[in-house]
């Protein structure tokens, strides 16, 4: 056969394929050949006021009456796509191999569930939920998308994400690099030909030129020809089956996002406010048109603990790591700083309001007969419980979206065989004069993170070498090194 009449026949058209605006080449579709899942995970340090941040229910519906007057209470919208896994503590905790540090554990081994390093820069003996997940169900690059605003320490106390053991992963702080990233997946225009039109509606490349296709193989060619044909055709339609249509993933509806040149130059500029402001604002929506280019599937956007809130009504003189110490300094004990509860509820308040956006804009995107929620998990974690206890268990944690389907909606879910509590933030610094004091009080729950993590792992989607659902995450799941992992398995008490 001549080569010149095969380029003019099928090949012609099939390998212009790749070239029509509205595919996104590479991505795989989700394993169940409907929209991708996601896991998004939206990360603050210092801990909360607990006794203000749990809905009202322990164990039962979650609905406007359950959060009036909680933390929360911005999430009512979404109040039937929360979910509120009750009893959860993080695993390991206190001193460990001779080390102990709440702050560089709460970032080290908190997506790790590893041990930290005792020596050198104390770094995480792990690798971290989001590069093994996304190693898992990333259809293209095998790292997540790592964010934070302003600037963050390039210590343990900075670093949330770990590529492997003692590989720190830094987030990516430059709304301008992330927006860079995506621009080139763009397809042109917002507007849709009706060839690409017919591909966005499920129709294969190859059946659009089914006409041509049967003329070509009319050809007099000689019968190894016609086999060759029909196998480099069987394995066209196999990859085609790995092209995934993003007819959202373009310059309109990044405009429609408030994302364009000039707000990213607004959002880029200098000073923490500007970079709490409109860039956590920029980062949120670039993790929304992240999502839309399905150019990753695992996000982590975390929130640095040592500023000074100066923004949005809110006027501080302190940081939040030295107010959630309440004596508006990293010491441990002290008179409290002067109407401090309330000002970490105005940084708490701020957060939630942050999430709220974040659950509210993933939420307005349709995906087929849902929305992006639907199809992921967003979830509100904490470095710790209470910043002035700083303990570990207990942890206040939010997951809006069920994973499309997977997880439990609109409830409180105690995992706990008995009453857990709310935890006690509001024993001190409730008058001028009180003094605060170091105190790991132990707080109800302490069922281990690494079981959450396994459950989030399975509604994504994820399998181990053997094709099996995962049973296990991280290193260990107490606080005895020797002992491992002694609780596999999922939390199937969160399942739907």
């Amino acid at each position: 056969m001549k080569r010149r009449i095969f380029l003019r026949g099928v090949a012609g058209a099939a390998l212009a394929a790749p070239f029509l605006s509205s595919l996104d080449r590479g991505k795989a579709r989700a394993a169940d050949g409907g929209s991708p899942k996601r896991l998004v995970i939206f990360y603050t340090q210092n801990g909360c006021i607990v006794n203000r941040w749990f809905p009202k229910n322990e164990n039962g519906v979650v609905d406007a009456a359950a959060l009036a007057g909680t933390t929360l209470e911005p999430l009512t919208k979404w109040a039937s796509k929360l979910l509120v896994p009750r009893g959860l503590a993080m695993f390991p905790k206190g001193t460990i191999n001779g080390y102990f540090d709440p702050h560089d554990q709460g970032m080290g081994s908190k997506l790790t569930a590893a041990p930290i390093d005792p020596a050198n820069s104390h770094w995480s003996t792990g690798k971290s939920l989001d590069h093994v997940l996304a190693g898992m169900i990333n259809p293209g690059t095998k790292t997540p998308l790592v964010l934070s605003v302003g600037n963050v320490f390039s210590n343990v106390k900075g670093i949330l994400s770990y590529k492997d053991a003692l590989t720190p992963f830094p987030p990516e702080t430059k709304v301008k690099n992330v927006y860079s990233t995506l621009t080139g997946l763009f397809a042109g225009g917002g507007t849709t030909s009706a060839a690409d039109y017919k591909v966005t509606q499920g129709n294969s490349i190859i059946d659009l030129v089914k006409g041509d296709l049967d003329s070509f193989k009319r050809l007099n060619m000689s019968n190894s020809d016609k086999k060759k044909i029909d196998d480099w055709l069987s394995l066209l339609r196999q990859t085609e089956q790995n092209v995934v249509v993003s007819a959202s993933c373009n310059m309109a509806n990044a405009t429609a996002l408030g994302i364009t040149d000039a707000s990213i130059k607004s959002a880029a500029g200098t000073g923490v406010a500007t970079a709490f402001t409109l860039g956590g604002d920029m980062m949120i929506n670039l993790m929304a048109l992240t999502m839309m280019c399905d150019a990753n599937r695992v996000l982590l956007l975390q929130w640095p603990g040592f500023v000074t809130f100066n923004w949005d009504g809110i006027a501080h003189s302190y940081d939040h790591h030295g107010l959630s110490h309440r004596v508006g300094s990293a010491a441990v004990s002290g008179p409290c700083v002067d109407g401090v509860i309330g000002m970490i509820t105005e940084i708490d308040n701020w957060y939630a309001g942050r999430y709220a956006k974040l659950v509210g804009l993933i939420d307005s995107i349709k995906e087929g007969d849902r929305t992006m929620l639907d199809n992921s998990a967003v979830m509100w974690l904490p470095e710790l419980g209470d910043g002035n206890a700083h303990n570990n268990t207990n942890l206040p944690i939010v997951i809006a979206g069920s994973a499309g389907g997977y997880l439990k909606q609109g409830v409180s879910v105690n995992l706990e065989t008995k009453a857990i509590g709310t935890g006690d933030s509001l024993g001190t610094c409730q008058a001028p004069g009180d003094q605060a004091g170091f105190n790991r009080q132990a707080s109800g729950g302490n069922v281990p993170l690494n079981k959450l993590y396994v459950t989030l792992m399975n509604a994504m989607g994820a399998k181990d070498a053997a094709g099996q659902p995962i049973t296990s995450f991280g290193l260990m799941d107490t606080s005895d090194v020797a002992k491992g992992i002694t609780n596999p398995g999922e939390l199937t008490a969160l399942k739907a």
